[in-house]
């Protein structure tokens, strides 16, 4: 495994499979606080989503009916911010240092696997998932 000069800027969002979508979101948004920013009812596989918000970090809730969260994949993913302008610039930084990526997404990101195979989604400055961050900079005029 070789170098790459991608630079990772923070955590933009980690996936928890949970059994029941309300109660989890009720714990997250109730207990700690975290902000709601969205739902899906009809996701692939039957899944429900619940996309909550702690600061300008996201945190997104999937319930799959009938499955047992904690059978391997209680955590399906986590999104990394990089400082790369898009998706092909990660690409090619991950290609220098020997990574090899698999499904890019419509929101402008690109999946990799680390050592143990845990997938982890790149996501470049133009990433839809990262829109909440430039708002962020253009509100508060920086």
């Amino acid at each position: 495994m070789g170098t790459s000069k991608l630079k990772v800027t923070g955590i933009n969002h980690v996936v928890l499979h949970v059994a029941d979508l309300d109660r989890s979101q009720t714990f997250y948004m109730d207990v700690l606080g975290f902000e709601h920013r969205g739902t899906m009812s009809d996701g692939p596989g039957d899944m429900k989503a619940s996309f909550l918000r702690c600061g300008m970090q996201g945190l997104d809730l999937f319930e799959f009916a009938g499955r047992d969260v904690h059978g391997g994949e209680e955590m399906n993913h986590m999104a990394l911010n990089v400082d790369a302008d898009d998706v092909s610039q990660v690409v090619a930084g991950l290609s220098v240092a020997g990574i090899d990526t698999f499904e890019m997404t419509p929101r402008n990101s690109v999946f990799i696997s680390d050592p143990d195979g845990h997938k982890i989604e790149m996501l470049p400055i133009s990433a839809s998932e990262r829109d909440h961050e430039r708002e962020s900079v253009r509100t508060s005029g920086l």
